[in-house]
Formats: C-alpha cells, structure tokens, sequence
C-alpha cells in the first residue's frame, strides 16, 4: 500500500492534552500496523537517503539498509542471500557452456 493509499484510511484528531503541537492520527485497528510500516519506512529514508534499497537476490523480497562507509552493500543477509548468490555464481562458472 502507497502512503497515499494509507492516508485515505486516516482522519486528523485534536492535538492531546499532553502534546498540543503535535496532531494524532486516528486509524482503524487493523490498520495501525501498516501505518507504523509506512511511517518507519518514510523516517528511514529521510535519514539515510540513498542506503534504503531491496535485496540484490532476485528470490529475495527483503530490503537493507546500507550501514556501509562507501555504500555498496547488496544483500540483507550475508550470511543467507549473499552467501547464495555467490554459491549461483560459482556454480555457474564452473559449467560448461552449451
């Protein structure tokens, strides 16, 4: 769901009595989680513009966020897609070709 798709679900609510600057939102109950998704997700790429990116694995649908000094991280896990696509690799390599 896009943030728009998310916003047409949404109502704006009175500010609360302990925070008067900041509005509420109001949002069904079997909405919420979604919302807070949408909200972490824009927060992340705001703050790290450019490091929020989808797995380099086509199989996998898991996004990372880029921790690196010189950004170039591919997979979201080493350990489980990085390790997989370099095993394809190999494999690949070692075929001979038809």
């Amino acid at each position: 769901m896009s943030v728009s798709g998310c916003a047409q679900h949404m109502s704006t609510s009175p500010p609360a009595p302990a925070d008067p600057g900041r509005p509420g939102l109001r949002v069904a109950p079997e909405r919420r989680l979604a919302l807070r998704a949408v909200l972490a997700w824009d927060a992340v790429a705001r703050q790290s513009p450019g490091r929020l990116r989808p797995c380099a694995n086509d199989e996998c649908r898991l996004f990372l966020i880029d921790r690196t000094k010189n950004n170039t991280a591919r997979w979201c896990s080493m350990a489980v897609c990085g390790n997989r696509m370099k095993a394809r690799r190999h494999y690949q390599r070692g075929r001979p070709s038809r």
